[in-house]
């Protein structure tokens, strides 16, 4: 590995939060995690993969650089692995770990977003056949929409492509276009599933016509059996996009809809595997945001912890006796010094505390797509809790020891 500079781990608010918390970024740069549902942490534990912004005032240009770097959390240094121009503002640049040693993140040239496969242990690295969006569990494939169109659906999560590059998605539904697939060993890339299957799955289609089908968002459960994908379909008069939820097994078969158009209501969002591998949880508009869970089929819906405002990138516990989130600024449970919470709710008694409170810019006149969300996320054992948040101004990546929660659990 690069040499290492040695980084001022320090605690936040001591004695002010329900759990210890530390910053284990530097004071003098802007960082930030992937997102709510990958973990940065390498297999063991040890390391925690993130990206260093070159800015956060801005949305990035297609020739901006961000650094991948990797802290070590056991010598409390970070190293400079890497610049990659394939970042968003939300979700940095997909970085998924692949290994103890491998790891794997998006870069961008001319009109083609690829995934970079980087060797820590030689400092060699692999150009892929295609991008990243999220890895298989035991790393061999890389499961990906196409990062060039993606920011179409919402900036911020692919890459800033060149004014030159057609990034806009085509009307309809085109078999040629979809969830692709690349095999990690080979290094060859296949279409999984298209937009075409994804729209012949829909019982009602009038609702759809002359809409521009995207993917979104693909996650992939634990048990590696599974994989849900969010699709959104954009129009050119100004109508709001139709959003729905199928899952499918890892070869592109059984697909179903896991959540009808007609149930992702305005103002619902953010879907997540339960740990069992069977059901998902999600933000659902009732009026008011709930927490909500169903299977992944469309069935055994129910509301989690009812009587608990929903909001923020839930997750659940190993055992789903608690959900973990957070809130976006504009959310009642901020408080009044704009600060959001990082929230544990008890889903058998409905009893919510905050681990801790956290800035992230709110209160500011900062446009939404520049918004620093905390994306807070489980290490793989569900003893700690990694979020974004900027205490000092800058993004920061943040730690929570949770590891006494499994005593009361």
């Amino acid at each position: 590995m690069k040499a290492a500079t040695k980084v001022n781990f320090r605690p936040y608010a001591a004695g002010r939060t329900a759990y210890p918390v530390t910053i284990i970024t530097p004071e003098d740069g802007c960082f930030i995690h992937t997102f709510f549902d990958v973990r940065p942490w390498s297999p063991s534990g040890r390391y925690l993969a993130c990206l260093k912004l070159p800015f956060q005032d801005r949305l990035p240009g297609p020739d901006d650089e961000a650094i991948v770097c990797v802290i070590d959390l056991v010598e409390m240094t970070l190293v400079e692995l890497d610049a990659t121009k394939g970042w968003g503002m939300q979700v940095g640049a997909h970085i998924c770990w692949g290994s103890e040693t491998l790891l794997y993140y998006n870069d961008q040239e001319g009109c083609d977003v690829f995934a970079v496969e980087y060797n820590l242990e030689t400092g060699e690295k692999r150009r892929m056949a295609g991008s990243v969006y999220q890895i298989t569990p035991d790393g061999a494939s890389l499961l990906s929409p196409s990062l060039s169109l993606i920011n179409a659906s919402q900036n911020g999560y692919g890459a800033t492509m060149p004014a030159s590059c057609d990034c806009v998605p085509p009307v309809g539904a085109p078999e040629d276009e979809g969830l692709w697939e690349v095999d990690v060993k080979t290094n060859t890339k296949r279409l999984l599933f298209s937009l075409k299957q994804a729209y012949d799955l829909l019982p009602n289609k009038k609702p759809f016509e002359g809409s521009r089908f995207t993917f979104f968002h693909t996650k992939v459960n634990r048990q590696q059996d599974r994989i849900m994908q969010v699709v959104r379909c954009l129009f050119d008069d100004g109508r709001p996009q139709l959003k729905y939820i199928l899952t499918m097994a890892m070869d592109g078969s059984d697909a179903a809809v896991a959540l009808p158009y007609e149930m992702w209501t305005n103002g619902s969002h953010h879907p997540d595997w339960h740990p069992d591998g069977r059901g998902i949880l999600m933000n659902i508009n009732y009026n008011e945001l709930r927490f909500a869970e169903f299977d992944s089929r469309g069935e055994k819906f129910k509301l989690v912890a009812p009587q608990v405002p929903g909001g923020g990138h839930p997750s659940y516990y190993r055992d789903g006796l608690y959900v973990l989130t957070d809130a976006y600024t504009g959310e009642r449970v901020v408080n009044e010094n704009h600060e959001v919470p990082i929230r544990l709710v008890d889903t058998q008694s409905g009893h919510e505390e905050a681990i801790c409170w956290i800035w992230t810019l709110g209160g500011t006149s900062i446009p939404a797509e520049l918004r620093c969300d905390p994306h807070p996320v489980w290490s793989e054992d569900y003893r700690y809790v990694c979020f974004n948040g900027t205490p000092e101004g800058n993004r920061q990546i943040l730690i929570a020891d949770l590891s006494g929660l499994g005593e009361r659990s």
